[in-house]
Protein backbone atom coordinates (compact mmCIF):
# COMPACT_ATOMS: atom_id res chain seq x y z
CA UNK A 1 0.00 0.00 0.00
CA UNK A 2 1.19 3.47 -1.04
CA UNK A 3 1.23 5.92 2.12
CA UNK A 4 -0.20 9.56 1.65
CA UNK A 5 1.41 12.38 1.98
CA UNK A 6 -1.35 14.20 4.08
CA UNK A 7 -1.33 13.00 7.72
CA UNK A 8 -3.60 11.10 9.32
CA UNK A 9 -5.09 12.92 12.41
CA UNK A 10 -4.67 10.68 15.56
CA UNK A 11 -7.06 11.00 18.55
CA UNK A 12 -6.26 13.33 21.39
CA UNK A 13 -3.61 15.97 18.91
CA UNK A 14 -4.18 19.31 18.76
CA UNK A 15 -5.61 20.02 15.36
CA UNK A 16 -4.28 23.23 13.66
CA UNK A 17 -6.24 25.88 12.71
CA UNK A 18 -6.17 27.25 9.28
CA UNK A 19 -5.19 30.68 8.89
CA UNK A 20 -8.11 33.08 8.22
CA UNK A 21 -9.25 34.30 4.60
CA UNK A 22 -9.03 38.18 3.63
CA UNK A 23 -12.30 38.57 3.50
CA UNK A 24 -12.83 37.35 7.07
CA UNK A 25 -10.08 39.66 7.98
CA UNK A 26 -11.62 42.75 6.56
CA UNK A 27 -15.07 42.14 8.06
CA UNK A 28 -13.42 42.06 11.75
CA UNK A 29 -11.20 45.11 10.58
CA UNK A 30 -14.63 46.83 9.93
CA UNK A 31 -16.27 46.24 13.30
CA UNK A 32 -12.97 47.33 14.83
CA UNK A 33 -13.66 50.53 13.07
CA UNK A 34 -17.16 50.89 14.22
CA UNK A 35 -16.41 49.70 17.35
CA UNK A 36 -13.74 52.44 17.52
CA UNK A 37 -16.15 55.01 15.77
CA UNK A 38 -18.90 54.08 18.05
CA UNK A 39 -16.72 53.92 21.18
CA UNK A 40 -15.51 57.89 20.62
CA UNK A 41 -18.33 59.85 20.54
CA UNK A 42 -19.37 57.87 23.82
CA UNK A 43 -16.46 58.56 25.58
CA UNK A 44 -16.68 62.42 23.94
CA UNK A 45 -20.04 62.18 26.16
CA UNK A 46 -18.77 60.91 28.76
CA UNK A 47 -16.45 63.48 29.00
CA UNK A 48 -18.65 66.67 28.03
CA UNK A 49 -21.54 65.16 30.72
CA UNK A 50 -18.04 64.78 33.30
CA UNK A 51 -17.40 68.24 32.39
CA UNK A 52 -21.01 69.50 33.11
CA UNK A 53 -21.43 67.63 36.50
CA UNK A 54 -17.98 69.55 37.40
CA UNK A 55 -19.25 72.56 36.69
CA UNK A 56 -22.29 72.11 38.70
CA UNK A 57 -20.56 71.27 41.25
CA UNK A 58 -18.36 73.96 40.94
CA UNK A 59 -20.89 76.12 41.15
CA UNK A 60 -23.39 74.46 43.64
CA UNK A 61 -19.94 74.74 45.52
CA UNK A 62 -19.51 78.36 44.76
CA UNK A 63 -23.14 78.71 45.54
CA UNK A 64 -23.01 76.44 48.69
CA UNK A 65 -19.83 78.90 49.61
CA UNK A 66 -21.95 81.99 48.99
CA UNK A 67 -24.55 81.21 51.31
CA UNK A 68 -22.41 79.94 53.54
CA UNK A 69 -20.90 83.56 53.50
CA UNK A 70 -24.36 85.44 53.09
CA UNK A 71 -25.60 83.59 56.41
CA UNK A 72 -22.03 84.12 58.49
CA UNK A 73 -22.10 88.05 57.59
CA UNK A 74 -26.33 87.83 58.56
CA UNK A 75 -25.54 86.48 61.36
CA UNK A 76 -22.75 89.12 62.27
CA UNK A 77 -25.03 91.85 61.13
CA UNK A 78 -28.07 90.71 63.53
CA UNK A 79 -24.98 90.48 66.56
CA UNK A 80 -23.95 93.56 65.74
CA UNK A 81 -27.54 95.10 65.89
CA UNK A 82 -28.16 93.68 69.19
CA UNK A 83 -25.12 95.15 70.55
CA UNK A 84 -25.71 98.44 69.53
CA UNK A 85 -29.43 97.81 71.23
CA UNK A 86 -28.03 96.43 74.24
CA UNK A 87 -25.19 99.50 73.75
CA UNK A 88 -28.21 102.14 73.54
CA UNK A 89 -30.48 100.93 76.54
CA UNK A 90 -27.41 100.76 78.60
CA UNK A 91 -26.85 104.03 77.87
CA UNK A 92 -30.61 105.43 78.21
CA UNK A 93 -30.42 103.36 81.42
CA UNK A 94 -27.46 105.74 82.57
CA UNK A 95 -28.99 108.91 81.67
CA UNK A 96 -32.12 108.08 83.43
CA UNK A 97 -30.16 106.86 86.32
CA UNK A 98 -28.03 110.41 85.60
CA UNK A 99 -31.51 112.86 86.00
CA UNK A 100 -33.29 110.54 88.40
CA UNK A 101 -30.27 111.08 90.68
CA UNK A 102 -29.45 114.61 90.04
CA UNK A 103 -33.14 115.71 90.58
CA UNK A 104 -33.26 113.82 93.86
CA UNK A 105 -30.17 115.27 94.63
CA UNK A 106 -32.25 118.76 94.33
CA UNK A 107 -35.39 117.27 96.25
CA UNK A 108 -32.88 116.26 99.02
CA UNK A 109 -31.43 120.03 98.89
CA UNK A 110 -34.85 121.22 98.91
CA UNK A 111 -36.27 119.15 101.94
CA UNK A 112 -33.21 119.85 103.80
CA UNK A 113 -33.48 123.79 103.03
CA UNK A 114 -37.06 123.41 104.50
CA UNK A 115 -36.17 122.01 107.38
CA UNK A 116 -33.47 124.57 108.30
CA UNK A 117 -36.05 127.01 107.87
CA UNK A 118 -39.23 125.44 109.30
CA UNK A 119 -36.85 125.01 112.62
CA UNK A 120 -35.32 128.28 112.07
CA UNK A 121 -39.00 129.69 111.96
CA UNK A 122 -39.82 126.85 115.00
CA UNK A 123 -37.37 127.94 116.91
CA UNK A 124 -38.16 132.20 116.59
CA UNK A 125 -42.41 131.68 116.83
CA UNK A 126 -41.12 129.49 120.01
CA UNK A 127 -39.25 132.90 121.16
CA UNK A 128 -41.99 134.86 120.28
CA UNK A 129 -44.44 132.68 121.72
CA UNK A 130 -42.88 132.95 124.97
CA UNK A 131 -42.76 136.57 124.66
CA UNK A 132 -46.36 137.01 124.50
CA UNK A 133 -47.48 134.45 126.94
CA UNK A 134 -45.15 136.38 129.27
CA UNK A 135 -46.79 140.23 128.04
CA UNK A 136 -50.31 138.55 128.49
CA UNK A 137 -49.17 136.85 131.85
CA UNK A 138 -48.05 140.52 132.90
CA UNK A 139 -51.26 142.02 130.93
CA UNK A 140 -53.46 139.89 133.45
CA UNK A 141 -51.21 140.53 136.14
CA UNK A 142 -52.26 144.58 135.13
CA UNK A 143 -55.67 144.21 134.71
CA UNK A 144 -55.82 141.84 138.27
CA UNK A 145 -54.87 144.65 139.76
CA UNK A 146 -56.64 147.44 138.49
CA UNK A 147 -60.00 145.34 139.02
CA UNK A 148 -59.13 145.19 142.37
CA UNK A 149 -58.41 148.51 142.82
CA UNK A 150 -61.56 149.47 140.95
CA UNK A 151 -63.39 146.74 143.25
CA UNK A 152 -61.98 148.63 146.67
CA UNK A 153 -63.34 152.02 144.70
CA UNK A 154 -66.43 151.03 143.66
CA UNK A 155 -67.45 149.35 147.47
CA UNK A 156 -66.41 152.41 148.95
CA UNK A 157 -68.58 154.59 146.88
CA UNK A 158 -71.53 151.37 147.00
CA UNK A 159 -71.16 149.48 150.10
CA UNK A 160 -72.05 146.16 149.90
CA UNK A 161 -71.36 145.01 146.22
CA UNK A 162 -69.54 142.01 145.37
CA UNK A 163 -67.86 140.79 142.31
CA UNK A 164 -70.58 138.66 140.31
CA UNK A 165 -69.14 135.09 138.98
CA UNK A 166 -71.35 132.63 137.09
CA UNK A 167 -72.50 129.25 138.71
CA UNK A 168 -70.95 129.97 141.74
CA UNK A 169 -72.58 129.64 144.93
CA UNK A 170 -72.92 132.63 147.31
CA UNK A 171 -73.10 132.12 151.00
CA UNK A 172 -75.03 134.76 152.09
CA UNK A 173 -76.68 134.29 155.46
CA UNK A 174 -78.16 137.68 156.11
CA UNK A 175 -81.54 138.13 157.38
CA UNK A 176 -84.02 135.91 154.85
CA UNK A 177 -81.38 135.89 152.53
CA UNK A 178 -79.41 132.52 152.82
CA UNK A 179 -77.96 131.71 149.58
CA UNK A 180 -77.59 133.08 146.25
CA UNK A 181 -76.02 131.87 142.83
CA UNK A 182 -76.21 133.16 139.06
CA UNK A 183 -76.71 131.14 135.59
CA UNK A 184 -76.72 132.49 131.90
CA UNK A 185 -79.98 131.81 130.00
CA UNK A 186 -80.64 131.75 126.56
CA UNK A 187 -78.55 132.95 123.43
CA UNK A 188 -77.50 135.91 120.91
CA UNK A 189 -79.32 138.75 121.65
CA UNK A 190 -81.81 136.91 124.17
CA UNK A 191 -78.75 135.73 126.34
CA UNK A 192 -79.96 136.75 130.14
CA UNK A 193 -78.37 136.13 133.48
CA UNK A 194 -80.96 134.31 136.13
CA UNK A 195 -81.13 134.10 139.83
CA UNK A 196 -81.76 131.28 142.09
CA UNK A 197 -82.02 132.47 145.76
CA UNK A 198 -83.36 130.97 148.76
CA UNK A 199 -84.87 133.11 151.50
CA UNK A 200 -85.47 131.66 154.99
CA UNK A 201 -88.02 133.39 157.72
CA UNK A 202 -85.44 133.63 161.07
CA UNK A 203 -88.56 135.54 163.01
CA UNK A 204 -91.16 134.19 165.14
CA UNK A 205 -94.19 135.68 163.39
CA UNK A 206 -94.59 135.61 159.51
CA UNK A 207 -93.06 137.75 157.01
CA UNK A 208 -93.62 138.85 153.62
CA UNK A 209 -89.83 138.89 151.81
CA UNK A 210 -88.67 142.08 150.00
CA UNK A 211 -85.65 141.23 148.51
CA UNK A 212 -84.10 142.78 145.35
CA UNK A 213 -81.47 141.87 143.24
CA UNK A 214 -79.20 144.60 141.69
CA UNK A 215 -76.23 144.32 138.95
CA UNK A 216 -73.92 146.55 138.03
CA UNK A 217 -70.84 146.70 135.81
CA UNK A 218 -67.23 147.21 136.18
CA UNK A 219 -67.63 151.35 136.41
CA UNK A 220 -70.20 151.20 138.92
CA UNK A 221 -73.26 151.56 136.64
CA UNK A 222 -76.22 149.47 137.28
CA UNK A 223 -77.33 147.28 134.41
CA UNK A 224 -79.98 144.72 135.93
CA UNK A 225 -82.11 144.41 138.27
CA UNK A 226 -84.92 141.69 139.78
CA UNK A 227 -87.66 141.46 142.80
CA UNK A 228 -87.73 138.04 144.35
CA UNK A 229 -91.94 137.74 144.39
CA UNK A 230 -94.41 134.69 145.19
CA UNK A 231 -94.11 133.98 140.88
CA UNK A 232 -90.69 133.28 141.30
CA UNK A 233 -91.23 130.16 143.75
CA UNK A 234 -89.65 127.12 142.21
CA UNK A 235 -92.20 125.51 144.51
CA UNK A 236 -95.75 126.56 143.39
CA UNK A 237 -97.60 128.65 146.38
CA UNK A 238 -100.78 131.01 146.48
CA UNK A 239 -99.72 133.31 149.29
CA UNK A 240 -96.28 135.53 149.73
CA UNK A 241 -95.63 135.18 153.36
CA UNK A 242 -93.09 133.04 154.80
CA UNK A 243 -94.45 131.46 157.82
CA UNK A 244 -91.25 131.25 160.83
CA UNK A 245 -88.90 128.69 160.49
CA UNK A 246 -89.84 128.51 156.57
CA UNK A 247 -87.83 128.48 153.93
CA UNK A 248 -88.69 128.55 150.27
CA UNK A 249 -86.46 128.86 146.73
CA UNK A 250 -87.31 131.32 144.02
CA UNK A 251 -85.32 131.44 140.40
CA UNK A 252 -86.34 133.50 137.58
CA UNK A 253 -84.28 135.93 134.93
CA UNK A 254 -82.88 139.52 135.54
CA UNK A 255 -84.05 142.40 133.26
CA UNK A 256 -81.65 144.66 131.91
CA UNK A 257 -81.00 148.02 132.22
CA UNK A 258 -78.16 148.55 130.36
CA UNK A 259 -76.16 146.06 127.97
CA UNK A 260 -72.74 146.41 129.56
CA UNK A 261 -72.09 142.91 131.13
CA UNK A 262 -72.66 142.85 134.85
CA UNK A 263 -69.18 142.60 136.96
CA UNK A 264 -70.67 143.33 140.52
CA UNK A 265 -74.12 142.87 142.27
CA UNK A 266 -75.25 143.53 146.01
CA UNK A 267 -78.77 142.04 147.44
CA UNK A 268 -81.07 144.08 149.19
CA UNK A 269 -83.30 143.02 151.55
CA UNK A 270 -86.47 144.58 154.32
Amino acid sequence: MESSNEPTPTTGSAQVSDPPSEPTLAVVADQTAATTATGEPERRGDSARGSRSSRRGSRSHRSGHRDGNSAHVSSSDSSRNKLRRHVWAARGLALAATVAAVVLSMLLIQARAKVATHAMEKGTLASELNRAQGELTQTKQLVAAQEVELGALLKQRIPGVTNLEVEKLYEINTKQVKKLSFSEAGVGAGKRLAYYIVLKNTDVTPVIPAVTILLFDRKGLQTGMARVTREAATTPTDHEQLQPGETRAYSASIDKIRDDPPAYFMVEAR
